[in-house]
C-alpha cells in the first residue's frame, strides 16, 4: 500500500506551502533530499497539530515546535487548558515507504527526552548545555498557567515504538503516560481523518449560554424507549454558539447524520434558515426553528461561571442526528459576520435538545440512532444510500477496506471532498458506494439486475443487507469491485465507443457486469495481500476477456429464436440487461 505513504508524503508538501516564504527549512532545494526529509520531518509535526489539536492556522502550530539542537529530546508540544493535559511530542518521520512503516525509535532516542528536567524549568540539560530558545519559551508558558498541578502529562510518540516494551518506555520517558501514532495510526487517525473533514474530532465542545429571561434553564427528563431509557435535555443555545461549533468541527460532529456538511450546502431551505437570522431584530429564531437534536454521551450544565447572567454547556463526544441543515446555515452567517460589530446573530436562540445515555456503560445502538435521524430529516429528502451511511456493515466496510488496502469507501455522497479538492487523496482511491455494491452483487451471480438496478433499490434495508451481509467476505466485495474498475480502465484506454474494445468481444461495451458474475461463480481463491490483489484482478479480468468474444457468439447462437439475435439482428445491448444472461454465464463457465 505504499500509496498511502504516497498521501502522506503529498500532505506535508502542502503543509509545506502554508509556511511564510521566509522560513526557507520548509521550501528545500529539490535536489537536496536531506533538506526535503528536514521539511516532510517538521510538517509531519504539523500534520499532528491540526488533525489531533485542531490547530488550523500555520503559525500557531510552528510556534509549539521546538525541534532543534538542544531540544532536550521534545520537538513539539501542546497544552489543552480545557482538558487539564500537556502534550509533550516526540516525532520520527522516514523517507522510505518501507522504513515509514517498520523501522522504530530507539533507546538512546527516548532517554534524550528529558520530561522532568524541561518541565521544572532547568534551563540547561543533564550535559549543562543550554536549552535552546524554544524550550526556554514552551517553558515560560508553562510557568504562566496558575493551576498546573491539576495536570497531565502526555508523551506522544508520533512514529514506531515496536521495538520496546511498556516496561522500558516508562523508564526512558520518566514514567510518564503515553501515546503512540505508529505509521498505522498515521494512517488511520491521520490520513482519513484530514481526507473526510473529520479532523480534530472534539471530545468535548463547550457552549457558551446566555441566563437573562431564563426562570429556570434547562428541561430534563428520563424517556423510555423500546431501546432503552435515555437523559433528554432541552435548553435554548446562543444561536452564534452553534454557528462557531458547526464552524470549526463541520463533518467531524456529523459522523450519525445521513448528510455531510458538503452536502448540507445544496438545500432551498439553508436560504429560509437565513433569511430568518437575518431579517427578524428580535428572537423569533427561537420559536420559530424546529432546534437541533444532539445525540452525546454526557451533559454538563453550570450557571456559575463568575460571570453575570452567562452560563455553561458541556457536550462529551457530541453528534448532530438533526438540524445538521440549521447548524450549516449558522455557521455560513458566523464566518460572514464574526468580529464584525454588527452581528446579526446577536441576543437569538435555538432550542437544543439532547440525548445522553442514563449509565455510561450503556451502548447505543445503530439503530436508535437511525430511527431518531430518520424520523427527524423528513424535511429534506434523504436517500435511500444515505440512511444506510451509519449501518454498522457501512461503518465496518469502510474501515477494513482503508486499512488493508488503502481505498476510501464513500459511505455519504461526497465524503472525502476535501480530501480529494485538497489535492490529498486522487479520485482513483474513492470507491463509489453504488458501483461497489453493483459489482458485488454481480460477483455473487446477477449480473443483469447488477445492470439495470438503480440505487433506490439496492440501498433498501433489506436489499442492502442482503448483499453485503457477510462482512467476513470484505476481500471478496473488493475484489469484485477492483475487477469492475480494472475494466473501466481498460475501456477508458480504447475509448468507450472504440472498435478497439471489440476485441475483447462486448464485454467492455455492455458486459462488464457479467465478467464480474463470470469470474465470481467460479469461486476463485482471492490472494487477500494488499499488494497481490491488484496483481490477481489485472491478470484474472485480461485472462477472462481474452475469450470473451466466443462468451458473446455461444449466447448469440443459444438465443437465435429471441427478439435480440432474431433474423441476423444482434442486439447484445439489450440482451445484457435480461435475466436469461444469468443463466447463460453459468451454463458458459461452470460447464
Amino acid at each position: 500500500m505504499d500509496h498511502q505513504y504516497e498521501m502522506l508524503v503529498k500532505i506535508l508538501d502542502r503543509l509545506c506551502l502554508d509556511a511564510p516564504s521566509s522560513y526557507k527549512t520548509y521550501y528545500p532545494d529539490g535536489g537536496d533530499a536531506e533538506a526535503l526529509t528536514k521539511a516532510r520531518s517538521l510538517a509531519f509535526i504539523h500534520l499532528l497539530l491540526k488533525v489531533k489539536f485542531g490547530l488550523t492556522e500555520f503559525m500557531e502550530r510552528h510556534q509549539r515546535i521546538t525541534d532543534g539542537p538542544q531540544d532536550g529530546g521534545l520537538d513539539a508540544f501542546y497544552i489543552d487548558e480545557e482538558r487539564k493535559r500537556l502534550f509533550m511530542i516526540q516525532a520520527k518521520f522516514r523517507a522510505s515507504a518501507q522504513n515509514f512503516k517498520q523501522r522504530s525509535m530507539k533507546a538512546d532516542e527516548l532517554i534524550r527526552m528529558e520530561v522532568t528536567r524541561i518541565t521544572k524549568g532547568y534551563t540547561d540539560d543533564s550535559n549543562g548545555n543550554a536549552y535552546n530558545s524554544k524550550i526556554r519559551a514552551f517553558q515560560e508558558q508553562w510557568r504562566g498557567i496558575r493551576d498546573v498541578a491539576k495536570y497531565e502529562y502526555i508523551v506522544l510518540f508520533l512514529g514506531n515504538v515496536n521495538t520496546l516494551n511498556d516496561d522500558q518506555i516508562r523508564k526512558l520517558i520518566d514514567n510518564c503516560e503515553y501515546e503512540t501514532y505508529d505509521a498505522s495510526a498515521a494512517y488511520e487517525k491521520l490520513i482519513f481523518p484530514l481526507a473526510s473533514g473529520t479532523y480534530y474530532d472534539p471530545d468535548e465542545i463547550i457552549i457558551r449560554l446566555e441566563l437573562v429571561q431564563k426562570k429556570s434553564p434547562r428541561l430534563e427528563q428520563i424517556v423510555d424507549t423500546d431501546f432503552g431509557q435515555y437523559n433528554v435535555t432541552a435548553i435554548f443555545v446562543p444561536i452564534g454558539e452553534i454557528g462557531r461549533v458547526m464552524s470549526r468541527y463541520k463533518n467531524a460532529i456529523l459522523k450519525y447524520n445521513p448528510r455531510n456538511f458538503l452536502s448540507l450546502q445544496k438545500k432551498s431551505v439553508n436560504e429560509n434558515i437565513r433569511k430568518s437570522v437575518l431579517d427578524q431584530e428580535k428572537n423569533n429564531f427561537a420559536i420559530l426553528n424546529n432546534g437541533i437534536t444532539i445525540l452525546a454521551d454526557n451533559v454538563s450544565i453550570s450557571e456559575s461561571t463568575g460571570r453575570t447572567n452567562e452560563g455553561q454547556l458541556i457536550l462529551t463526544k457530541p453528534q448532530i442526528l438533526n438540524g445538521g441543515q440549521t447548524a450549516y446555515t449558522l455557521s455560513t452567517v458566523y464566518e460572514e459576520y464574526h468580529n464584525k460589530p454588527e452581528n446579526p446573530l446577536r441576543d437569538k436562540e435555538v432550542l437544543l435538545k439532547i440525548i445522553t445515555p442514563v449509565s455510561a456503560s450503556q451502548t447505543v445502538k445503530t439503530d436508535f440512532i437511525e430511527l431518531i435521524s430518520n424520523a427527524t430529516n423528513q424535511q429534506n429528502e434523504v436517500s435511500e444510500a444515505d440512511r444506510r451511511s451509519n449501518h454498522d456493515i457501512q461503518v465496518a466496510l469502510q474501515k477494513q477496506i482503508y486499512s488493508h488496502y488503502g481505498y476510501f469507501y464513500e459511505r455519504k455522497a461526497g465524503e472525502f471532498h476535501d480530501g480529494i479538492n485538497g489535492g490529498i487523496i486522487d479520485q482513483e482511491f474513492v470507491i463509489d458506494r453504488l458501483t461497489f455494491i453493483k459489482a458485488y452483487w454481480a460477483y455473487l451471480g446477477e449480473p443483469a439486475a447488477a445492470r439495470r438496478t438503480s440505487e433506490k433499490f439496492l440501498f433498501k434495508e433489506g436489499m442492502f443487507y442482503a448483499i453485503l451481509k457477510n462482512m467476513e467476505r470484505f476481500s471478496e466485495m473488493f475484489f469484485a469491485y477492483i475487477l469492475f474498475n480494472e475494466m473501466q480502465k481498460l475501456e477508458r484506454t480504447f475509448g468507450k465507443k472504440s472498435d478497439s474494445t471489440r476485441s475483447y468481444g462486448y464485454s467492455l461495451l455492455y458486459g462488464k457486469w457479467a465478467v464480474v458474475a463470470s469470474i465470481g461463480i467460479t469461486k476463485p481463491t482471492i490472494n487477500s495481500d494488499s499488494t497481490e490483489i491488484f496483481a490477481q484482478a489485472t491478470e484474472t479480468v485480461r485472462d477472462r476477456l481474452s475469450t470473451w468474444s466466443q462468451f458473446d457468439d455461444f449466447v448469440r447462437m443459444k438465443r437465435s429464436a429471441t427478439k435480440y439475435f432474431a433474423e441476423g439482428t444482434s442486439n447484445y445491448e439489450l440482451y445484457y440487461k435480461v435475466n436469461m444472461l444469468d443463466e447463460d454465464v453459468r451454463e458458459y463457465f461452470l460447464k
